[in-house]
């Protein structure tokens, strides 16, 4: 019954919204006679609060100035692409729970709908951003989903009308922040995922130096894309391995949105890989009490990450019950989610194994190296390591 209801709510929120559109996709020329509102500064300090809320994830709050910004400005794309962008914030920290993904891919066909009146009709390059901006979102979604035929479809619509803006960056730096996507993981896809080269094939060659620094442009000078930018410039310079600069972004971004639960797991692994494990031992131990206390976008993962280094900071002081503790903590939340082939267990699993070994308690030791030799490749490190300690119980 419940489930009847809401579907029956669900379809007339969407004819709401169709009508809604309908009525404003046809809006009058004098809608447009004004500064485009990408670059309108009024409607900047409108979305400023609006859009710090929704990344501190203080969703009813921003999504209700979202609205708002629907009625007053139904016509444009804009609204929607950021409802949009409110909603993949709350996809974003339990990936798999796919609930909103209708709901979001709605929106960012919302704003191609309206971006398109927008291209044809009175500012291309305005038009042509969104455009770039809703298909690029849509692919990263879909991406996410593995639907890498629609993924590939929506990254070249994006790719199209990103062209169509190039050279424009001075004048909207927004654009930074599409191209230095493509520049960077147009490359990095190709070789972190070789299956994926006959797709990445059909796209221009990309450049990751170039990408990194059209993100950082985008990180110091856009609007609404700013925070975007700083994230995925954080995530690439720690893949970089730039760990003192990622850590700066990181940090900042932990600071100024302290409910961000992403925000706050990246920058707790930055101060495991930064060595600053006093802090790290304090953040992770915040993160597993949220966890519990299931404030919003805690969940599993984030624990099996910091309960993981609470194991090796425990470790590394010798205070092993603690240790073996986080390192158990850490393998629980793994299975729940099905990762277990992932390094944090795995090394858990090795860890907790030397424990029982040193203690030779030589069942359990056997239990936990055989479990790592069973997750693992016959070439991996850790699986010959596993092997040596086993044969040292024969």
């Amino acid at each position: 019954m419940f489930f009847r209801k809401f579907k029956s709510f669900f379809f007339i929120l969407i004819l709401f919204l169709f009508f809604s559109i309908e009525k404003n996709i046809y809006a009058k020329k004098a809608d447009y006679d004004s500064i485009p509102l990408l670059l309108n500064i009024d409607i900047q300090i409108e979305t400023t609060e609006a859009i710090n809320l929704m990344y501190d994830f203080q969703f009813e709050k921003s999504d209700k100035q979202f609205n708002w910004l629907i009625q007053e400005y139904g016509w444009h794309p804009l609204p929607y692409f950021l409802l949009g962008l409110s909603t993949w914030w709350k996809i974003a920290p339990d990936l798999e729970n796919k609930s909103l993904d209708n709901q979001f891919l709605f929106l960012m066909d919302t704003s191609i709908i309206l971006s398109k009146k927008i291209y044809e009709n009175y500012n291309k390059i305005e038009g042509a951003f969104f455009l770039a901006a809703s298909y690029g979102f849509k692919g990263r979604l879909l991406s996410e989903r593995k639907k890498w035929r629609k993924a590939a479809f929506s990254g070249r619509n994006a790719l199209k009308f990103l062209k169509e803006v190039k050279g424009e960056e001075n004048f909207i730096p927004e654009i930074s922040f599409g191209n230095g996507l493509f520049n960077y993981y147009s490359i990095w896809v190709a070789e972190e995922y070789p299956l994926l080269k006959p797709i990445i094939r059909l796209f221009p060659k990309g450049d990751k130096k170039k990408g990194i620094s059209q993100l950082d442009n985008a990180a110091k000078n856009s609007f609404y894309t700013r925070t975007e930018a700083q994230f995925f410039l954080m995530k690439i310079l720690s893949q970089e391995n730039n760990i003192s600069k990622s850590f700066q972004l990181s940090n900042y971004l932990s600071d100024l949105f302290p409910n961000n639960s992403i925000f706050h797991g990246v920058n707790n692994s930055l101060l495991y890989r930064s060595g600053r494990f006093n802090e790290c031992e304090k953040e992770s131990l915040i993160i597993i009490e949220n966890f519990k206390k299931n404030k919003y976008g805690y969940k599993h993962n984030l624990v099996r990450q910091a309960a993981f280094f609470l194991g090796e900071i425990y470790n590394s002081k010798s205070e092993i019950k603690l240790s073996k503790k986080f390192y158990n903590e850490s393998i629980e939340m793994a299975k729940i989610i099905n990762a277990e082939k992932m390094g944090y267990t795995l090394h858990s699993y090795f860890s907790l194994g030397k424990f029982a070994f040193n203690e030779k308690d030589y069942n359990s030791a056997k239990r936990y190296f055989n479990k790592v030799i069973k997750l693992t490749k016959r070439g991996e490190k850790i699986n010959a390591d596993s092997r040596i300690f086993l044969k040292k119980m024969r």
